[in-house]
């Protein structure tokens, strides 16, 4: 059987940034937050997740990645917020994100994956610009307060990446880049 690759589109942080993210990520471990915490390179936000793809879909993949950068102008990301998903006293997905989502990230987002629908795919909730981490299994736990300094996050390119399992967990691998006009 041939290998199937599970991708998603979305945008990869430079070093600074992930520098930062990493360092929150410290921070709320050494207060005891119990979870699974992502390491440093697999650090991003999601603009459309994929799932695992059909090899000969590849191609129409990265080209609509292509074209939708092509068409989009770079812009910034504000990075100023602690959260949680479903929230913060609950949560399950911990979280680096813009206290207001921008609308370049709104209109970017709507743009990839209008043309990933193009191709077949289709999408069930709006995306939320975030950094996912760590990932919470208990119940009624307490997301200690981190203070930190915005992170100004310049977007200046799209990237295509393949989650690949990597012992019991995955690794991130960037299978393109597109540069924003």
């Amino acid at each position: 059987m041939a290998y199937r690759p599970k991708l998603f589109a979305g945008i990869d942080l430079d070093a600074h940034t992930r520098a930062q993210c990493a360092d929150v990520s410290a921070r709320l471990e050494s207060q005891g937050l119990n979870g699974r915490f992502e390491p440093p390179e697999k650090l991003h936000i999601t603009l459309a997740f994929l799932g695992w793809v059909e090899p000969q879909q590849v191609e129409q993949i990265r080209d609509a990645l292509r074209a939708t950068a092509a068409q989009a102008s770079q812009f910034t990301i504000t990075l100023d917020k602690l959260g949680a998903f479903p929230h913060e006293r609950n949560p399950h997905v911990v979280w680096i994100g813009p206290r207001s989502q921008c609308p370049e990230f709104r209109e970017l987002t709507q743009a990839i994956r209008a043309a990933y629908g193009r191709i077949g795919f289709a999408f069930d909730k709006d995306a939320v610009a975030h950094v996912t981490i760590a990932r919470i299994k208990e119940q009624h736990v307490h997301l200690p307060l981190v203070e930190f300094k915005p992170m100004q996050l310049k977007v200046t390119e799209l990237t295509l990446f393949d989650s690949l399992p990597d012992g019991r967990t995955t690794r991130y691998e960037a299978r393109d880049r597109a540069p924003l006009a």
